[in-house]
C-alpha cells in the first residue's frame, strides 16, 4: 500500500466514497514537501486543494496594508485545512497565506479534483464545510486574543508555552519571533520583556530568555 493511499483512508469520508471515486482520489492525490519558511499557498499563487499535514508544522496568516503580518492558526501533523481551496469553495472570500514553519509535507487532494468531489459526495461536501467552521472558529478566537487581551498576557502565555516545551528554565527564542506568536510588534515585545527583567522575572540573552519567577509570569 503506498503512502498515500494509507493516508488517504484516514480522512473522515473516505470509506463513503465509492470504489470509482476511491480509484480517482488515489490517482491524483498529491504528496509535497516544504522546506522551512517556504510559501506554500497565497491568493496569487495556485488554488491547491484540500491539504492534510503529514509532518511539520504551517501558519496560517493574513497581512495588513502596512505588510503586518497576522497570524490566524498553525496547523500540526494530522491537521487538515480547506483556506487553500478558495477556487473550490465560494464562501472563502478573505485572503490568507501560508507559509511552512518548519520542514514539512503535505498530502494534496488538487483543487481541480475537490471541485468534483465536492459536487458529487455529499460526505466530502460536509467535510469541507465543516472544516470551514473550524477555521473560522480558529479566527475567531485568534481576532478575540488580539482586540481584548492585552499585549502582556499573551506574551506571558507564549513564554509559558516555550516553556512546556524544554528542559529548565531557558527558552531559544527571539523577540522577533515572540511577536509573530501573539501578532504585535518586535518593539513593544522587546519593551515588556525588559520591564519583565527589571523586575526580576527573567534574564534576557542573545536569542534566548531565562525564567527565574515563573510565578510571576501573568
Amino acid at each position: 500500500m503506498s503512502t498515500s493511499l494509507s493516508k488517504l483512508k484516514n480522512l473522515p469520508f473516505w470509506q463513503n466514497l465509492s470504489l470509482s471515486e476511491q480509484e480517482i482520489m488515489s490517482n491524483c492525490v498529491q504528496i509535497r514537501r516544504y522546506q522551512k519558511d517556504e510559501l506554500i499557498y497565497s491568493h496569487d499563487h495556485e488554488c491547491l486543494g484540500l491539504i492534510k499535514v503529514l509532518s511539520g508544522e504551517i501558519r496560517t496568516f493574513m497581512l495588513s496594508d502596512e505588510g503586518r503580518e497576522i497570524v490566524l492558526y498553525r496547523l500540526k501533523a494530522g491537521d487538515t485545512d480547506v483556506l487553500s481551496a478558495s477556487c473550490v469553495v465560494n464562501q472563502i472570500t478573505f485572503e490568507t497565506q501560508m507559509v511552512a514553519e518548519s520542514n514539512c509535507e503535505i498530502l494534496i487532494i488538487p483543487a481541480v479534483y475537490l471541485s468534483n468531489f465536492k459536487e458529487n459526495s455529499l460526505y466530502v461536501r460536509c467535510f469541507i464545510f465543516e472544516k470551514l467552521g473550524e477555521r473560522f472558529s480558529d479566527v475567531m478566537s485568534q481576532m478575540q486574543k488580539i482586540l481584548f487581551t492585552p499585549v502582556e498576557v499573551r506574551l506571558s502565555g507564549a513564554i509559558k508555552e516555550h516553556l512546556k516545551q524544554c528542559k529548565g528554565s531557558e527558552i531559544t527564542v527571539t523577540h522577533e519571533q515572540l511577536a509573530g506568536e501573539i501578532n504585535s510588534s518586535r518593539e513593544v515585545v522587546s519593551r515588556i520583556l525588559k520591564r519583565m527583567e527589571h523586575e526580576g522575572s527573567i534574564i534576557l540573552g542573545r536569542g534566548k530568555i531565562t525564567v527565574t519567577d515563573t510565578a510571576n509570569i501573568n
